[in-house]
């Protein structure tokens, strides 16, 4: 009857045709964690604070202790009363990023899932403005949030110098190419890639490209791999937008001994690379280590300097 009465009332106003209703965007969040307890439980309280909920949080564990099982039933309460979704799952396959954040896909039941790392903490309205985007562009199957916290520690400049020069990730403004981000950034841009501390993109994909399962443990640039491969399928369709902002701590819990991290992310990165673009993959790797080489000399020679 009331579907009725509501029909007949847009008929008689002769404007049925500028009335859309548009089902809510159901959001599943994505968190693959390996330790971090505490990062988690600010995670979880960024949450709570969000001006528009998620459906779902699902957090997929690496963890070998019983410490992320603790904080999620503690939490588990605190979300009910905001009508959000809490599930834990340990993780009984491969220890890896990239295959936690497949697990939570495959749980997952939301219209768009968002993925985080475990040491972001989210802006009031983080979900809001990304949902917006979503909305804005149609088209869009991929959109991140901006991470604000960016630190001008001692050899920044040089680094920013060398970086661009032997194409590593660097900053530019109103800009996210690939191997490119913002470090200004005044409005909604397409990007080439996402960073894998914070973005979200619509279920159906999934139906054609998952995570490299290949990548263990710290799968270092796991996200540039699946989103950079989203972007040839996708071209013009990701986003960045400066709305949704975010701080990333890059917590060094969990990442292990930091000679075995570094030659961990050396095999990752040549992986990755080859992935993407074959033989010159390997030629760009060799580019890059040339790069990395500059840099420690510039550093040691500013510190003797200095002594």
């Amino acid at each position: 009857m009331e579907h009725l009465i509501f029909t007949a009332f847009m008929l008689l106003l002769g404007r049925s045709k500028e009335f859309v209703l548009v089902t809510p965007m159901k959001v599943s969040v994505v968190i693959p964690t390996y330790y971090r307890q505490e990062d988690l439980a600010e995670l979880f309280d960024s949450f709570l604070r969000q001006t528009v909920k998620p459906f779902e949080v699902i957090v997929v564990d690496d963890t070998p202790t019983d410490e992320i099982a603790v904080l999620c039933d503690i939490f588990k309460v605190q979300f009910a009363k905001k009508k959000i979704r809490l599930f834990y799952h340990k993780n009984q396959r491969k220890k890896s990023s990239s295959v936690a954040r497949n697990v939570g896909v495959e749980m997952s039941s939301g219209d768009i899932l968002m993925f985080f790392d475990s040491d972001v903490i989210l802006f009031p309205d983080y979900i809001e403005k990304i949902l917006e985007v979503f909305e804005k562009f149609p088209h869009a199957v991929g959109v991140q949030g901006w991470i604000v916290n960016f630190k001008r520690t001692k050899f920044y400049y040089i680094r920013q110098v060398i970086y661009r020069i032997f194409r590593f990730s660097h900053h530019v403004k109103d800009r996210c190419k690939l191997f490119e981000y913002p470090s200004l950034l005044t409005r909604i841009i397409p990007c080439e890639a996402l960073s894998g501390a914070n973005f979200a993109v619509k279920r159906e994909i999934f139906n054609e490209l998952r995570f490299d399962e290949n990548l263990l443990g710290y799968a270092y640039m796991e996200d540039l791999l699946f989103s950079h491969m989203l972007y040839r399928k996708y071209p013009n369709k990701l986003f960045i937008t400066p709305y949704a902002k975010c701080i990333h701590k890059v917590s060094q819990e969990g990442r292990g001994d930091k000679k075995e991290l570094e030659k961990h992310k050396h095999t990752c990165r040549l992986y990755v690379l080859i992935k993407l673009f074959g033989w010159r993959g390997k030629l760009l790797y060799c580019w890059q280590n040339i790069g990395n080489l500059i840099l420690l000399s510039f550093k040691r020679l500013l510190k003797n300097k200095q002594l």
